[in-house]
């Protein structure tokens, strides 16, 4: 038996080749996205039941060089998380149930690598948003 959450994805157009051949195991008829949530710039995709989150998916995205964000709801064994990707350079984070970004603290302390994750996230976040209005990063 898998695990399953949703995921919701937002990747360019112009990365579309570089997806399906990355993600033709995937695809349903040719796409796992409705077009009428998508204009000719972005493509938003929700997936209902994305095993493990996608996370094999996910980083095969990333080293192909797929821009696009991408936030999943919980599964059995972890929490919820959010991801950013600009042309390879892949950041996740945990988030809380609004998808802000979280750093877990424990009995030692915080956790430093978790806050700069949190942190390299909206910097890369940055890049995607000026790039998906014409500007490269």
């Amino acid at each position: 038996m898998s695990d399953t959450c949703w995921l919701e994805m937002t990747f360019r157009r112009r990365d579309l080749p570089k997806l399906n051949a990355t993600l033709e195991h995937r695809m349903c008829d040719g796409t796992f996205w409705n077009e009428e949530d998508s204009d000719e710039k972005e493509i938003i995709a929700s997936i209902y039941e994305a095993d493990y989150g996608w996370y094999d998916e996910i980083h095969a995205l990333a080293k192909a060089g797929v821009t696009f964000t991408a936030s999943s709801g919980p599964g059995s064994n972890y929490g919820p998380s959010i991801y950013a990707c600009y042309k390879g350079k892949l950041i996740e984070c945990n988030t809380d149930i609004n998808e802000t970004p979280v750093a877990q603290v424990t009995e030692k302390g915080l956790n430093e690598d978790a806050l700069n994750n949190c942190m390299e996230y909206f910097k890369v976040l940055r890049k995607i948003l000026t790039d998906s209005k014409g500007k490269e990063a």
